[in-house]
């Protein structure tokens, strides 16, 4: 179906992990928390762990307590440009049952 927009998605992402590899567009982060999980992702362009640095970060969403009211997030990246892929790094600050997904095309 030509002509239609869209994106793809990471699907569910607990842990560290490449995305994609290749050219594209980052389109958005969600995250999810329960209880009194805690985390962010950080978002790279790059393929591996230790290739991540603030020089090639290109997203990052926290969710926090649901207590609080912020156990859900988005962040809308306008279509932010990859050139070498998308690399997720989770950081768990409390528990780990938080749970983001990552929109690109």
């Amino acid at each position: 179906m030509t002509g239609i927009g869209g994106c793809r998605s990471s699907g569910s992402i607990t842990a560290d992990t490449l995305i994609v590899s290749g050219k594209g567009k980052l389109i958005s982060i969600h995250g999810f928390a329960t209880g009194t999980d805690t985390a962010y992702v950080t978002v790279h362009d790059c393929l591996t762990q230790g290739n991540c640095t603030t020089a090639n970060m290109v997203g990052l969403l926290y969710v926090g307590l649901a207590s609080t009211g912020a156990a859900f997030a988005e962040a809308d990246m306008h279509g932010v440009y990859f050139r070498t892929g998308l690399f997720a790094d989770v950081t768990d600050l409390s528990g780990t049952g938080t749970k983001f997904t990552v929109e690109y095309n």
